[in-house]
């Protein structure tokens, strides 16, 4: 299936504030999902680049990272949801390490839009994310003007935050517009485009294989305490 490229303009406080590009890819059970956002302007120079992989149908994250690109340097922050350990492994840096048990369906920010897409018209409460549950809060019907004309659109509100995100009724159901409040204003994203692309370059696939490597071994290590016993 080919990589749906979705292009955003960014503007705060009514101000150009760079611009944003969402990959999407569904690929048998597993949805993949790139945000690529350059911040330019009243919000400085900083590229943030997050990554996701998680299932297409229920949503919850099996890997999520994010990048941030500034002029002191990179920051990496890297989850892994291993249903093989019970445990979700978050990492900032080599010594970094910080571990909880995976007990809920977390999602992760892009998975959550993932899902915020399927809704359909209707709302979703205590959808489970690390640190707090959030209500994604259907608000209404509206026209929206945009790059590609006038649109009807699903409004939520997603709580803690208060973000709002528009999409699309018509199929895809792209995200037409996403406001997020920051310290001293509004971020914007508003669309510009839908496009496609070939492919999308794989990501936390390693961490998968790395789970049922575990599983195969932890079998194997139980035949043989088996056979010791016959």
């Amino acid at each position: 299936m080919s990589v749906e490229v979705v292009s955003y303009r960014l503007t705060y406080r009514g101000r150009p504030a760079g611009n944003q590009v969402m990959k999407t890819e569904v690929a048998g059970k597993v949805r993949r999902m790139e945000l690529k956002a350059a911040f330019q302007g009243p919000l400085g120079n900083v590229t943030v680049l997050q990554r996701s992989r998680s299932s297409a149908q229920h949503h919850h994250s099996l890997r999520f990272s994010e990048e941030t690109q500034e002029r002191e340097g990179k920051r990496v922050f890297d989850v892994q949801f291993d249903s093989a350990t019970g445990l979700v492994r978050a990492t900032t840096g080599p010594k970094d390490t910080a571990t909880v048990p995976y007990i809920r369906p977390y999602r992760d920010p892009l998975s959550l839009l993932g899902q915020v897409r399927a809704l359909a018209g209707e709302s979703a409460h205590g959808v489970a994310m690390l640190g707090k549950d959030v209500t994604v809060l259907l608000m209404g019907e509206v026209e929206l003007p945009t790059a590609l004309g006038e649109r009807r659109a699903w409004a939520y509100k997603v709580h803690p935050g208060n973000s709002l995100v528009y999409v699309d009724m018509q199929p895809p159901h792209a995200i037409l517009k996403l406001t997020q409040r920051l310290a001293e204003g509004y971020l914007d994203s508003l669309i510009v485009s839908i496009a496609s692309e070939p492919s999308l370059e794989a990501f936390g696939e390693d961490g998968g294989k790395q789970g049922q490597g575990q599983q195969q071994r932890r079998r194997g290590r139980r035949r043989q305490r088996r056979r010791r016993r016959g």
